[in-house]
């Protein structure tokens, strides 16, 4: 008897479980609802790259311009540079160094030797080749 009980405790749980199936399930009415489903785009990086847009990916968020401004920046503090100008060439950066008037000879190669120090630290993805004049 109590397998009976049993039973029938199972397969009434079971028959409501079929009947209250279809009511879970979306009804069709579009309306019901102002959810609407979004998607990502399609970035590789789930859309982060539309909400943050200066994340370096596949295209890069730096351009040669700004790299080459931000060259300029690194190099204007090392002592003997009264300017410069940068090249690029795929992943090679090309920096002629304008040195101070009146700067010894002798040490326009120790000049070029910081800036290409300051520049390799800042700068790992070029590589980088610098020359200077007066």
């Amino acid at each position: 008897m109590h397998k009976h009980k049993r039973l029938w405790a199972g397969l009434t749980a079971l028959s409501l479980a079929i009947a209250l199936l279809p009511t879970g399930c979306a009804s069709g009415n579009s309306n019901s609802s102002s959810i609407k489903p979004q998607s990502y785009a399609d970035d590789g990086y789930l859309g982060t790259t539309n909400s943050n847009p200066h994340i370096p990916g596949r295209h890069m968020a730096l351009s040669y311009k700004h790299d080459a401004d931000l060259i300029r920046e690194q190099i204007k503090n090392v002592k003997g540079v009264r300017g410069s100008r940068v090249t690029f060439n795929g992943t090679d950066a090309y920096v002629r160094v304008l040195l101070t008037p009146g700067l010894n000879p002798t040490e326009a190669p120790t000049v070029e030797r910081q800036v290409a120090s300051v520049l390799r630290f800042n700068f790992p993805r070029y590589t980088i080749h610098v020359s200077s004049s007066k």
